[in-house]
């Protein structure tokens, strides 16, 4: 045995001493810490490396308690990096969702994150780190953003039909203040996922991977909001015009119906 398959060994009794429940064995070991540092494989830098490395290893071949071990501590440092950075609840979920991705699913030219970790330094510094540039990044993309409502009521206005837009100048105010309203009235998630769909052309697979869900979730999630927008327009266009009962009735079915059938085509 050489040094450097010595030093390996040392660090696989170290691994799994540090992390029992996880079984990697020795030959596999070996080859993935070979493809992981290359020409960087020498005595002391696989001596310095730290015993996390094994979870990665394990995760990459599909070991569910390390993938669960990894997920487990991810969540702990996108939380740290939320409470942090004062991220929102939706900001903090979306992240997770991004981590998880990053960390477990090839994208192209990009490999697995848990794939590239050589275990230079802890698990636990390497998630924290990639965790909280994915935060920052989601909350500068947000902070770049137009409202969501100008941009919907912009996109909504060029789509409805002419009668519709000519009611819609006349109660111009109370139209679009009903609108802003509902919007505001919507959760986090569903002003998410309405953004996602409408304005960044996400399928419902994106959608469904951000999240960490099956793309039917997915797809509910987005006709609810539709649905709880077109409901909360109906019911402040109510309250804000001040006519007749009948006129209510008719204005509010007339522009609310165009407006959700407007949303079916912008969400299709």
């Amino acid at each position: 045995m050489d040094a450097a398959t010595a030093a390996l060994a040392g660090l696989h009794a170290r691994a799994v001493e540090a992390h029992p429940d996880v079984v990697v064995g020795f030959e596999r070991f070996a080859a993935a810490m070979a493809t992981r540092l290359g020409d960087g494989a020498t005595v002391s830098a696989i001596e310095a490396l730290h015993h996390d490395v094994v979870l990665a290893v394990a995760a990459e071949h599909g070991d569910a308690r390390a993938i669960a071990a990894c997920d487990e501590l991810c969540n702990r440092e996108v939380d740290f990096a939320a409470s942090r950075l004062r991220a929102t609840p939706t900001q903090a979920d979306d992240v997770r969702s991004e981590l998880r991705r990053l960390l477990f699913t090839a994208d192209g030219q990009r490999p697995a994150a848990i794939a590239t970790y050589t275990g230079k330094g802890d698990l636990r510094g390497y998630a924290r780190v990639i965790a909280a540039r994915a935060l920052s990044r989601r909350m500068q993309r947000d902070a770049r953003e137009e409202p969501l409502e100008d941009d919907l009521l912009d996109r909504l206005g060029s789509s409805l039909d002419p009668d519709v837009a000519m009611m819609r100048e006349q109660y111009r105010p109370e139209v679009d203040a009903a609108f802003r309203t509902a919007l505001a009235a919507l959760s986090e998630r569903a002003r998410a996922v309405l953004r996602y769909s409408l304005l960044d052309g996400w399928t419902i697979d994106t959608i469904g991977e951000r999240y960490g869900v099956h793309r039917a979730t997915a797809s509910r999630w987005i006709t609810g909001a539709r649905e709880e927008l077109g409901r909360g327009i109906r019911a402040e266009l109510a309250r804000r015009l001040a006519i007749d009962e009948s006129q209510v009735d008719s204005i509010v079915a007339l522009v609310t119906s165009r407006i959700e059938v407007s949303l079916d085509k912008l969400l299709a």
